[in-house]
């Protein structure tokens, strides 16, 4: 009999185990953050600072696991691809999210298919500098000598297909400004090449910011609304109207995740993100912290990879 009974017991609790886990909240176990660029950029930085955050207000231990490569693209296909019970989380930006796919039709993933939004975090608008030595005081000035001497100015930036590059085929196209696109391997190169006073007449590159707040650089513009860090310097839309390009940041996590696995990491994110001490640390990067809902972030990926699809149409940009 108590065998019996004993069999008996174990037999209900097999069967209500899984209704009992089921009925507890969201979330139950450590989550794991994929950040699809190296250590050390801004893109690894927000993710550390919201996941911190995130893990102390979850009572669960948020795990980074950096996944560089491709520019962003290996990163968030191994993301795309992972179990959608809502503990596998990647942060997107305009690169991995937009460009990549842009760039590369096979690129492993479709971000408005794949991924399911949770909440962007941040953004950033684009710093544009000139040496010290230039004859330009402010933007105006800038285009008014491009204007005057169309072909015979230069701009540098991270790369082909970057967001200085495309942020400036965009100004192109809105002003019929007729400057030279001088790529390098990367925005510190660009900058380098600014200090040195020779190579290009102007920078569009976020990595500007320290030598702006050095003195090394003077900062014309930014490329979208004005930064917290640089509160004098105007945005480019100041001076041609309708002008705005902007860098961003967001989690998502695989498609078809439990709604109320994305609901507590909204509700969650959009709490720290309103936090001063957060938006303090984002402000010393140049950053400005952002919340919204998974729709809202669903939205701006649309319309960012519809107007990232005109600019390199109607600019004939080769990708990379």
């Amino acid at each position: 009999m108590v065998r019996m009974l004993s069999s008996l017991l174990l037999s209900i609790t097999a069967c209500l185990y899984p209704a009992i886990t089921a009925a507890q909240p969201f979330p139950t176990h450590a989550l794991k953050l994929i950040v699809p660029y190296p250590p050390g950029g801004n893109t690894d930085i927000v993710a550390r600072i919201y996941s911190t955050k995130l893990a102390e207000r979850l009572g669960q231990p948020v795990v980074v696991d950096n996944r560089g490569g491709a520019a962003g693209a290996l990163g968030m296909g191994i993301a795309a691809k992972s179990a959608n019970d809502g503990y596998t989380l990647v942060i997107g930006d305009l690169g991995s999210l937009v460009i990549a796919p842009l760039s590369n039709p096979n690129v492993g993933y479709n971000p408005q298919k794949d991924l399911a939004p949770i909440s962007v975090l941040a953004a950033v608008s684009i710093v544009v500098s000139v040496n010290p030595n230039s004859p330009d005081k402010t933007f105006a000035d800038f285009l008014a000598r491009a204007k005057a001497q169309p072909g015979k100015l230069t701009y540098g930036t991270g790369g082909i297909g970057g967001p200085g590059h495309l942020a400036f085929e965009q100004l192109r196209a809105m002003t019929g400004v007729d400057i030279v696109h001088v790529p390098f391997k990367g925005g510190a190169q660009a900058i380098t090449a600014l200090l040195g006073g020779d190579q290009v007449d102007i920078v569009v590159d976020g990595t500007a910011m320290a030598q702006v707040k050095a003195g090394k650089l003077r900062a014309l513009a930014v490329s979208g609304p004005r930064l917290p860090a640089l509160p004098d310097v105007p945005s480019i839309g100041e001076t041609v109207s309708g002008f705005n390009f902007t860098n961003w940041w967001g989690f998502l996590t695989p498609a078809g995740a439990p709604a109320d696995a994305v609901k507590r990491l909204n509700e969650e994110l959009t709490a720290i993100a309103a936090l001063p001490e957060i938006r303090d640390r984002l402000r010393d990067l140049g950053l400005a912290a952002q919340s919204g809902t998974p729709q809202q972030f669903a939205d701006l990926i649309r319309t960012e990879t519809e107007k990232v699809g005109r600019i390199v149409k109607d600019a004939g940009i080769k990708l990379e």
